[in-house]
This record gives structure tokens, C-alpha cells and sequence, in this order.
């Protein structure tokens, strides 16, 4: 049975592991009301799936008080909000710049914080409701030039642990997904700037050695993401909270 009645409100929706999420949660019969500030991909997907889409940027809280009362006078409230919309840059500690710490934890950490302390109200208004975060398998393990995407996915953990504590006895369950690599436009052209490094420009052969590492012997896709956030989303993870959840083929296994 699809659930008709429900409404999620989602960031970073237009490409991606986002757009993956739009279009799991319109076939499972949900509202959905996503923003980014993609509005070209943005719109075309909102017109192929019949869903509202919301032009903002997560790095203003008064771009994400607009899109969430909008949602809500849209489709009459929220069931469940997905802090998806994050960034990726290449750094270590000795060469991030300070522009670029900024713009990192403005983004992949305040960005968050400004979703759910706009959209959370509204589930606490009906009296339950599910979070789901965009983390990354960098929650367990650490990788080379990725200092900054690192410290804020790690905090993001931190984040869901918090206020599943905080929001338990309100009826509000807190999840993350916890993703290793998955093909998306962010590290298709990632992986264009590692491969001009250290393959001579040959992207298919770094994207061979990347699923190397993997026991499965690939990296994933953005739908196989979608559907286990979906899941923490759905009423058939009720009793789950506080947890962050691996989708990385085997990555940290080992």
C-alpha cells in the first residue's frame, strides 16, 4: 500500500542521489516539495514527476523558511524532511583555504542545521515524523584529500545521534545514510579532475580503479541510495532511530 497521505520536504533534490529520492518518493505515492539551487534541473524534474520544486540555497535560512511554509501550505504539512544537498572539494588540512572551510561547513553543516531547524517544527506539529541525513561512509573511515567533505559528513553523524535523543520523545525518528562512492554528476566531474592527475586524462580507467576497492567490484548508484533512505523515511523503519547506515558496498568492511 503506497503512502497517499504522506509529504517530504528534500534539499539538493534536482540531480543526483537527490533526484533518485524525488523520483522514489513520488512512485511510493508521497508528496514531495524539493529545493536547490539548480532551478534549470531542477524544474524539469519537478515536470516529469509532477512534484514541487523550490529554487533556495540550504546556506540561507530565510531561502529554507520560505520553501518549507511553502511546502506546507502546498500539501498541509510534513511528514518527513531529507537533508540531502551537500558539496565536495579536494583538500588536506595543510591546503584548505579559509574560503573554502567556510563554504564547506556553510554548506554541508550549516546548510543541514538550517534545514531541519526550519523543517522540524512542522513534523513536531503532527506529533511524529522522520529525518533523514546525507552522510557518508567518512563518518567511519577517513581518505586522502578530503579534509574538509570529512569533518562536516563527520558531524552530520553527530548531528543524528543529538537529536534522535533530543526528538525520540516527541515521536520524530533521526537517520543517516551513509553512502562510499556513487556515480553522480558531483563525482563524475570529481573524478574528471583526479583522473587528469594521476590517469593522463583517462576517467574510465580511474573509475576501474576506484570499484577496485570495492568488494563488490563496482561503485553504486544513486537509486540504490534512494531506497534505503526511503526506507528510514518509510513506517517500515519505525523503530529505528539514531543510526547511520552504510550503502558502500563493502568499503569499510574490511
Amino acid at each position: 500500500m503506497k503512502d497517499t497521505r504522506k509529504t517530504v520536504f528534500l534539499t539538493g533534490g534536482s540531480t543526483g542521489i537527490g533526484a533518485a529520492c524525488v523520483r522514489k518518493f513520488a512512485r511510493e505515492g508521497w508528496n514531495v516539495a524539493f529545493m536547490d539551487v539548480n532551478a534549470g534541473d531542477g524544474a524539469r524534474l519537478a515536470a516529469e514527476q509532477g512534484v514541487l520544486f523550490l529554487e533556495g540555497d540550504t546556506r540561507s535560512r530565510a531561502d529554507l523558511d520560505q520553501a518549507v511554509a511553502a511546502a506546507c501550505r502546498q500539501f498541509g504539512g510534513l511528514d518527513c524532511v531529507v537533508a540531502n544537498a551537500g558539496i565536495h572539494r579536494c583538500n588536506t588540512v595543510l591546503d584548505i583555504s579559509e574560503e573554502e572551510l567556510d563554504l564547506m561547513i556553510d554548506t554541508n553543516i550549516k546548510g543541514t542545521v538550517h534545514t531541519l531547524r526550519a523543517a522540524v517544527p512542522c513534523l513536531m506539529s503532527r506529533g511524529a515524523g522522520s529525518v533523514v541525513i546525507n552522510a557518508s561512509d567518512q563518518c567511519y573511515v577517513g581518505k586522502p584529500n578530503s579534509f574538509g567533505y570529512g569533518l562536516t559528513k563527520g558531524a552530520l553523524g553527530q548531528i543524528v545521534k543529538g537529536m534522535a535523543i533530543d526528538l525520540g520523545p516527541k515521536g520524530i525518528r533521526v537517520n543517516a545514510v551513509c553512502a562510499g562512492t556513487i556515480r553522480t554528476p558531483l563525482t563524475e566531474t570529481l573524478f574528471q579532475r583526479f583522473a587528469d592527475i594521476t590517469h593522463g586524462g583517462d576517467t574510465g580507467a580511474y573509475w576501474r580503479s576506484e570499484a577496485a576497492l570495492y568488494p563488490l567490484g563496482r561503485v553504486g548508484e544513486a537509486h540504490e541510495v534512494a531506497e534505503l533512505m526511503y526506507f528510514l523515511a518509510s513506517d517500515a523503519a519505525s523503530f529505528m532511530t539514531g543510526g547511520l547506515y552504510l550503502v558502500d558496498g563493502g568499503l569499510t568492511a574490511g
